[in-house]
């Protein structure tokens, strides 16, 4: 029995071993260039500089091939999609290429060879757990032993707002690149010679337009390393919003406000209307503010003027509704007035200051009062009621005036423009 157990074992193992040869016809042949693929990566290895003078840095050169950005205000984060070539010297992939039948240059995959860790250093916490250091593609070498890779990579790294001009905003945002361990002394990172950042296929994202790019150098010593050096690469980008949509929701009716609020104060208070359309006024600031409430990212470090405008014109219309119902009481008064009302009333009267007054409000509380009449108590209640409605008219008109002059400095100053 025993025997016939390891008869049967012996026959599994050669039927195995020949079912895994592989046919002769099939096999490849065996050329230069798998010759040297098989040479240069025999005693390589990924986990060390590769240079063969500790003492020697490795120059990287980087640059930026931007294909599509993408700029989220609410989150204040900046993503940056390109095409990254990286160029450096690795002294031991060098090989003659008499040797190999005249190759001078072959592909080869990142993770077979060192590559450069490449890190952003203001990234986005929340996205920095999936931003890898290292990248997988594959490049270039040449018999020199120089390397080209060109990774399609995603930066997203944190952008502080200025919202001061919303919606007519202009952004900064910076990028920083370094090695997160190496020294400059280890691994110096620099920018390609000419073309540090190219823009031939970029497209801007959606709702941000791309003004220009700034790249600098930055090689900076720490206290705690002073013979040490850590370079960063600083990419700054300048971004507008495009701002078609946001200013039709914000800025006309913003306009519209101002122009119901001062045609409000030219109407007469006898039928109520004048007051029924300030108070609707200040009711649509209530709901504009409540709307644009929605737009506006909470996080920026200062405050889009236009809120300023818009707090200051709803005190304006508050102001306008107390001067309502202040006119409405003194249209109505029969009371003779002071004496000093009585001379203002004249001297405006025999002043080019007439000429600014309006004069919309009925000198008249009736139809009756036009008719003569010979009672002397009757006639002295109609001058005293129109010297109230003309010093109403000279009111009216200086607080129009003023509020005319206020939105006009508002406008002026709050009001952002592109």
């Amino acid at each position: 029995m025993k025997l016939y157990v390891g008869f049967l074992i012996i026959l599994t193992i050669i039927f195995n071993v020949n079912c895994n040869e592989c046919p002769t016809e099939r096999e490849q042949p065996f050329h230069d260039e798998a010759r040297l693929h098989q040479d240069l990566l025999c005693a390589y290895n990924v986990d060390f500089r590769p240079v063969k003078d500790h003492k020697t840095s490795v120059t990287v050169k980087v640059r930026f091939a931007m294909k599509y950005l993408s700029f989220d205000s609410l989150e204040e984060t900046f993503t940056l999609h390109s095409w990254v070539a990286l160029r450096w010297k690795d002294e031991f992939l060098t090989w003659t290429p008499s040797d190999y039948g005249n190759i001078k240059e072959i592909q080869i995959e990142s993770h077979l060879i060192w590559t450069p860790s490449m890190s952003l250093f203001n990234a986005d916490a929340n996205t920095a757990m999936f931003q890898s250091d290292q990248f997988y593609t594959t490049c270039l070498l040449s018999s020199d032993g120089t390397v080209t890779c060109v990774p399609h990579l995603g930066h997203t790294g944190i952008c502080s707002t200025s919202l001061r001009r919303w919606p007519y905003d202009t952004q900064n945002c910076t990028l920083y690149f370094g090695s997160w361990m190496h020294t400059g002394e280890q691994v110096n990172f620099t920018f390609y010679k000419n073309d540090p950042v190219v823009l031939t296929d970029f497209h801007d994202g959606p709702g941000w337009k791309l003004l220009k790019v700034v790249n600098e150098r930055l090689s900076e010593t720490y206290t705690c390393c002073p013979n040490s050096t850590y370079p960063m690469l600083k990419y700054r980008f300048v971004l507008k919003r495009a701002a078609a949509g946001p200013a039709a929701i914000v800025v006309v009716p913003s306009i519209v406000i101002v122009i119901l609020t001062l045609t409000s104060f030219l109407l007469d208070v006898k039928d109520s209307t004048r007051l029924f359309l300030v108070c609707f006024s200040l009711f649509g600031h209530f709901i504009f503010l409540t709307e644009i409430g929605y737009d506006i990212p909470k996080h920026s470090s200062d405050t889009p003027i236009i809120l300023l405008f818009l707090r200051d014109s709803m005190i304006v219309t508050l102001v306008g509704i107390i001067e309502t119902l202040v006119l409405m009481d003194l249209r109505e008064r029969k009371l003779p007035p002071p004496t000093w009302i009585i001379s203002m009333n004249r001297l405006v009267s025999n002043s080019p200051g007439k000429y600014v007054v309006f004069t919309e409000f009925d000198p008249s509380n009736s139809a009756e009062e036009k008719v003569l009449t010979e009672d002397v108590t009757e006639e002295r209640s109609r001058s005293s009621g129109s010297d109230w409605i003309q010093f109403a008219n000279i009111l009216n008109s200086v607080l129009f005036c003023i509020a005319f002059l206020i939105y006009f400095i508002l406008i002026c100053v709050y009001i952002p423009y592109d």
